[in-house]
């Protein structure tokens, strides 16, 4: 049988009505000002057409709004929001409201790089379902990078880094103990590199019974933790670890990755 082509048809029609065919499975299109809506498309006849809004800088957060305009149209708004904290005046009077206006998650920078061709591409996370996962795990501002890369260079860091000849599931790379602190104490935000094997997590999630989602899941969560100072070398800290992965990722909807 032969294998059904990848991508969507997708019709792109001109000011003037003079139309164009292109074939994709992700769509960018650029607004003004540097913001740029991302549409990518299930690679089957059914799944989630997901729309994902980017900006020039991580310094302003988009915004997707959603209006129906009629019975059979709906509107998509993207707005930028360039401050989500509250200005509060010294002398101004205590309001009740604020304490839940100032609970704001974490800002989490995010940038994610995929040194990968083929299947290990496909295979691959896509960025919102990352910093989705990277953000339940976060405690305190972050500026990360995630890489995803084949086995070769998985196991020439693990290799160079940790003195293991083998391509590993996941790297962090994060500051010493001593500069977390004094980046928590001065309110910068934590940086930090993380890195996946996607071949790895692939065969992982294979002999685990475990949904490939559900494995990058994980590890990215483990990940976010590594970076931000837990460790599991001995039992206590193990302990400590596994259960908070197990409870973050039960808050994302996941099975517990240790049961």
């Amino acid at each position: 049988m032969a294998k059904a082509e990848a991508g969507v048809k997708i019709i792109a029609v001109d000011a003037d009505g003079k139309s164009s065919r292109v074939k994709a499975e992700r769509l960018e299109i650029e607004l003004s000002d540097g913001r740029r809506l991302l549409l990518s498309f299930p690679d089957r006849a059914w799944g989630d057409l997901e729309i994902e809004a980017e900006t020039a800088t991580e310094a302003e957060v988009p915004v997707i709004s959603v209006q129906p305009g009629a019975c059979n149209l709906l509107t998509l708004r993207v707005d930028v929001h360039h401050d989500l904290l509250p200005v509060v005046e010294d002398d101004a009077a205590p309001d009740p409201v604020a304490p839940a206006i100032s609970a704001l998650p974490p800002v989490l920078t995010l940038s994610v790089q995929r040194a990968l061709e083929g299947d290990d591409k496909a295979n691959a996370p896509k960025k919102n379902h990352i910093r989705r996962w990277a953000q339940a795990a976060l405690q305190g501002d972050a500026e990360v990078t995630v890489r995803f890369v084949g086995e070769e260079e998985g196991r020439t860091l693990n290799r160079d880094f940790r003195g293991k000849d083998y391509a590993t599931n996941v790297l962090t790379f994060s500051y010493g103990e001593g500069e977390m602190l004094a980046a928590a104490e001065s309110g910068a935000p934590l940086t930090g590199d993380l890195v996946l094997c996607v071949p790895v997590v692939v065969r992982e999630a294979a002999e685990q019974r475990k949904t490939l989602e559900a494995h990058f899941a994980h590890l990215v969560v483990h990940g976010m933790l590594h970076l931000q100072g837990y460790d599991h070398i001995d039992e206590a800290d193990a302990e400590r670890m596994e259960a908070l992965e197990r409870k973050i990722l039960r808050s994302l909807g996941y099975a517990d990755p240790y049961a």
